[in-house]
């Protein structure tokens, strides 16, 4: 049975706990932070810490299927991203929060102990007044299709709300995974974006990126390239490679480039992921069942290719500490040590595979840019 708050304490100091007092203020001051109306009362549900943190898990399997994270999870690992759980890392921030708001059941979770900060609670507020005005249930099915586009999706619903609220993303973790998720999870891009439309052309101009939202984590991350609708240049792949069977592939953009070579510390990550064009990373499979990950990228000039080239150095550097470089012809280089690893670089395409017979799978790639 839902517990629905009677009441949550006007918004005051940021950093205080929601009290269970007048909760219609909490969503009046919600309403006219993000200037977005109120279409309906937000059901709120308050539970016990172990049931709110059951309540997040079982959302996130539904948003994010098993299907989906048994992709990511070898994926990840072949970038140099795990061994922490991707499941746990997923829902740290949410946990933190102690308040969500579920699109799929349209209501407000909160977590009774410790209380939720009162800016968390007008955040999630304003993610359900988004809801109300432009159907957040349009973004899951996104993720099974785009992955690049599904993120950018929810990162401008949740830079949107964090510029009412004047919330900030928690401080990133050290673990790989757990700080590309973060990274990756584009609050700061969002609230940047969300900024400059408001700028640029005020509460409709933000209203268009709801209601549209962007293409790519490209036009999140540039408003010239959102006003412009810019699309990504398409990846094909080929279905297999020798003996090897593409088994899954998604779309990986600019924010993900970005968040891995900021994840290993990368210089100039900045400069080298803005050059970004289209991407998709793909698990291809042996017959005796080794996975390795490809990830084939297209840059918008020649110069970003070689900037990536450079950069992509320094992440292996990092992310396969111990790896043996070696030549490689027709690829720049390999690596050899705890993942096999192959790159290389062709006018303004670029290709890199981790994993058994990374080098047969990149040279591969590499032939049909």
């Amino acid at each position: 049975m839902a517990v629905v708050i009677c009441g949550l304490v006007a918004l005051s100091a940021a950093g205080g706990p929601a009290a269970a007092t007048n909760r219609d203020d909490l969503l009046r001051k919600a309403s006219h932070l993000s200037g977005l109306p109120v279409r309906r009362v937000v059901p709120q549900k308050l539970l016990p810490g172990a049931r709110y943190d059951a309540a997040l898990l079982r959302a996130a399997d539904r948003e994010y299927p098993q299907s989906l994270r048994s992709i990511d999870t070898a994926v990840y690992a072949r970038l140099g991203l795990m061994p922490r759980s991707l499941r746990a890392s997923l829902t740290g921030d949410a946990h933190s929060s102690r308040a969500w708001y579920d699109p799929s059941a349209r209501r407000l979770l909160l977590r009774r102990t410790p209380t939720a900060q009162k800016a968390w609670v007008v955040n999630e507020l304003v993610r359900a007044l988004v809801d109300q005005n432009f159907n957040l249930r349009r973004i899951a099915p996104l993720r099974v299709r785009d992955r690049d586009r599904a993120l950018a999706a929810k990162s401008i619903v949740a830079g949107t709300a964090a510029l009412a609220s004047g919330v900030s993303a928690a401080p990133v973790r050290d673990a790989p995974l757990d700080r590309f998720l973060q990274l990756d999870a584009g609050l700061a891009a969002g609230k940047t974006l969300a900024t400059e439309l408001r700028y640029l052309g005020g509460s409709r101009a933000l209203e268009s990126a709801l209601r549209l939202f962007p293409q790519t984590t490209e036009q999140l991350l540039h408003v010239d390239k959102f006003l412009e609708r810019e699309s990504a240049l398409p990846i094909r792949l080929p279905t297999r490679i020798g003996d090897w069977k593409l088994s899954a592939s998604e779309t990986f953009g600019e924010l993900d480039i970005l968040s891995l070579l900021r994840t290993f510390y990368v210089p100039n990550a900045l400069a080298a992921a803005e050059g970004w064009g289209g991407g998709r990373v793909a698990l291809y499979v042996s017959p005796i069942g080794e996975t390795t990950a490809a990830l084939a990228l297209r840059w918008d000039t020649i110069d970003d290719a070689e900037e990536w080239r450079v950069a992509v150095t320094g992440y292996i550097r990092t992310a396969f500490p111990g790896a043996t470089a070696r030549d490689c012809p027709p690829l720049d280089r390999c690596w050899s040590g705890s993942w096999d690893v192959a790159s290389g670089v062709l006018g303004s395409a670029s290709v890199l595979a981790s994993g058994l017979g990374s080098d047969t799978i990149a040279a591969a790639l590499y032939a049909q840019k």
